[in-house]
């Protein structure tokens, strides 16, 4: 299992890319704890701690804990900067992350994984040179 290290240097790295992409940024802190292992990680209302959910960490692969930990941290520091629309902040992950680590990596499976069905089938569509959209 990670350090408390290992997560703030993560977020560090997000909040980077997230100004740089967005131009926006804020202050978040990280906090480790087991929680509702159907719940990878969450953030209270009004609140800018990012909660990481211990329970499905510890069964990560040392060689996967730095993706893992960009995807959930990513996503719930969109909800930290005041994005509350769910289906648009797994959009948003996954495009931030599909960018930054590639369409073949555990950080791209695990963010489509989370993703809405719809935005899955619309990505997906794109690929293939037949996008779909909806009217």
């Amino acid at each position: 299992m990670p350090t408390l290290e290992t997560p703030y240097s993560i977020l560090n790295e997000i909040v980077r890319d997230v100004l740089a992409k967005s131009g926006r940024s804020t202050s978040a802190e990280i906090q480790l704890m087991p929680f509702d292992p159907r719940v990878l990680g969450f953030v209270k209302a009004g609140q800018n701690v990012i909660y990481v959910n211990t329970i499905p960490l510890k069964s990560i692969g040392s060689d996967k804990v730095k993706e893992y930990l960009y995807v959930v941290i990513l996503h719930e520091y969109f909800h930290v900067l005041g994005i509350a629309d769910e289906r648009e902040v797994r959009r948003m992950t996954v495009e931030m992350v599909s960018e930054k680590f590639g369409e073949d990596s555990y950080a791209h499976r695990l963010s489509m994984s989370l993703a809405d069905p719809r935005d899955v089938t619309l990505i997906n569509s794109w690929k293939h040179g037949k996008p779909l959209s909806y009217m």
